[in-house]
């Protein structure tokens, strides 16, 4: 499989929702910089660093885990105690 050095995605996280201006958007540039935002309607996280570090590779793969894992533990939270059914 070929590598890509450039990514860029964006979008809502509610994209039905009329109220929430919540969205990502992960990008990796042509110099190697990536950069992962989450924003809300009143602020953002940013995650970034230079993957043609390979320390720097290792910690990203790191973070985005560790937080993709913290995001899904904490939804099957939310569905166990305040909703009567999972999502599929």
């Amino acid at each position: 499989m070929e590598r890509l050095d450039r990514y860029n995605k964006k979008a809502f996280l509610a994209p039905d929702s009329i109220d929430s201006m919540a969205a990502y958007h992960a990008k990796i540039k042509s110099d190697g910089v990536y950069l992962f935002r989450i924003h809300d309607c009143l602020t953002s996280v940013r995650l970034h660093g230079d993957l043609t570090d390979p320390v720097q590779v290792k910690e990203a793969v790191e973070k985005l885990m560790n937080l993709s894992r913290a995001a899904l533990d904490f939804a099957q939270f939310i569905c166990i105690n305040y909703q009567t059914n999972t999502p599929e």
